[in-house]
């Protein structure tokens, strides 16, 4: 797919968990190119402080709904599996055990091995992956298969 036909998919929060710079810039400019809103995450734990807020609890005004990914601020997570700090498994296993973040569709955008995939899959097993290398329509396309689901 072209990125210039980017009309095929409709603008999504898109958040990208990734340490290396270079790559979380390259990814982030063309999503937004692709038509996305980008926010990028360096850390893992700054990723989980801002998809895994109290709104579920204690939160008057969402006592009563259903939390879905749309209450997040991203609609789909990239997730690199090799992060410093905590692995992208580890983050996974945070993201699965909470309601609020269950149901948030992941894609794998890892140079991990395939044990580790296979592992991320045991946990996530509807995620997406696309593997490093990769051409950037692959992962625009990627994202666009992990929200259809939703749409």
């Amino acid at each position: 797919m072209s990125l210039l036909r980017r009309k095929e998919y409709e603008m999504a929060r898109v958040g990208l968990l990734e340490d290396n710079t270079r790559i979380a810039k390259l990814c982030a400019t063309m999503l937004q190119f692709a038509g996305h809103i980008v926010e990028v995450y360096e850390h893992p734990r700054a990723c989980l402080n801002a998809l895994m807020t109290p709104i579920a609890v204690g939160d008057v005004r969402m006592q009563g709904r259903m939390v879905t990914p749309s209450s997040l601020p991203i609609e789909v997570l990239i997730l690199d599996l090799q992060l410093p700090d905590m692995t992208g498994i580890e983050v996974l296993q945070r993201l699965q055990a909470h309601a609020q973040t269950r149901m948030l569709p992941v894609i794998f955008c890892t140079a991990a091995t395939t044990n580790e995939i296979v592992r991320a899959l045991r946990v996530a097993p509807h995620a997406y992956v696309v593997e490093k290398p990769f051409k950037l329509d692959v992962l625009v396309s990627t994202v666009g298969s992990a929200l259809a689901p939703l749409k």
